[in-house]
């Protein structure tokens, strides 16, 4: 395992167990429908985004609960498979470890309940304890399926240490964030339907993406990344902007691939690739998942990325 030492990309946040429905459609309210198929492995948008970052070739430490049972043993084990420190992960004696029931239908699209479990009990002290520990920090990842206060103690933290913070604002909220929270971001990367429950501005295209990311944009943040789903990803650092098309590919399964986003171009962004770089790497990170069952299962290697490039040309 890393020492802490060596770690250059924190990961605060959710971990989970992931219950993948596959089905030829969604019930209607009192329908019964049978599925087809069931996966069941490892989640949660935080293991899913260190995997992520560790699988392309990053030096990672999760940091976040788990309960005291089997699915516990299961996802740390998986995290420590790759190379990934578990040592920032505390067990929880009072709640199970949390689980996601994912079903997805014949489009290949998903819908997502998440039981979170632990990742309830997510404590401030113990972040900053475990953040403490790692003195060559580079990034700082979170998202939104653990308690808002340890959010904003990691981010603050990050500011504090000159540390560069990266936020995937999901679930969003019902009160949204914090608006002292965008000036302490150096990148935000929501989804269109994110963008616009946190912007007010409905996206649906380049267009509107611009004038959500503007939005973040004057609330401080210094690089903001909206991913389009079928239609791409648009990215701007307040001054340049770029528009990457969905690379073309045989979509079966869109679990996880925010997720493989963020992993990728935060390690792409440690290992010192410029911004439009690193997000375009991303990209093709996500478009290869997308190829694949499952969440984790799903995430290529920096090898397999790099071949999937060569093939689809640099975009």
């Amino acid at each position: 395992m890393l020492g802490a030492e060596s770690i250059k990309i924190a990961v605060v946040g959710s971990l989970n167990m992931d219950y993948s429905v596959m089905l030829g459609k969604r019930p209607d309210i009192g329908e019964t429908v049978l599925a087809n198929d069931v996966l069941i492995t490892p989640g949660g948008k935080g293991a899913n985004q260190a995997y992520s970052a560790g699988r392309t070739g990053g030096s990672v430490q999760m940091i976040g609960r788990v309960g005291d049972d089997v699915n516990a043993k299961i996802i740390k084990d998986t995290l420590e498979d790759q190379g990934i420190s578990t040592e920032g992960i505390i067990t929880d004696k009072e709640k199970t470890t949390g689980i996601a029931i994912i079903s997805l239908d014949c489009q290949a699209q998903n819908s997502i309940i998440v039981c979170p479990g632990a990742n309830q009990n997510v404590k401030e002290n113990e972040i900053l304890e475990a953040l403490g520990k790692l003195v060559n920090l580079k990034i700082i990842m979170v998202q939104l399926e653990i308690p808002i206060e340890c959010v904003i103690t990691a981010i603050n933290y990050a500011k504090k240490h000159n540390i560069m913070t990266f936020l995937d604002p999901a679930p969003v909220p019902p009160e949204g964030l914090p608006e002292s929270t965008y000036e302490m971001l150096d990148y935000i990367s929501p989804n269109a339907i994110e963008a616009e429950m946190l912007s007010g501005i409905k996206v649906t295209d380049e267009e509107s993406a611009r004038k959500a990311a503007g939005c973040f944009l004057d609330k401080g943040v210094n690089n903001v990344i909206i991913k389009l789903g079928g239609q791409g990803v648009y990215a701007t650092d307040g001054t340049q902007e770029i528009m990457i098309p969905a690379i073309e590919i045989s979509v079966v399964d869109t679990t996880a691939a925010g997720d493989t986003f963020a992993g990728a171009f935060c390690t792409r962004i440690e290992k010192g690739d410029d911004f439009f770089t690193a997000v375009r790497y991303a990209n093709y990170a996500s478009g290869l998942s997308v190829t694949r069952k499952g969440a984790q299962k799903s995430m290529p290697s920096a090898e397999e990325i790099e071949k999937f490039i060569q093939i689809k040309g640099k975009g």
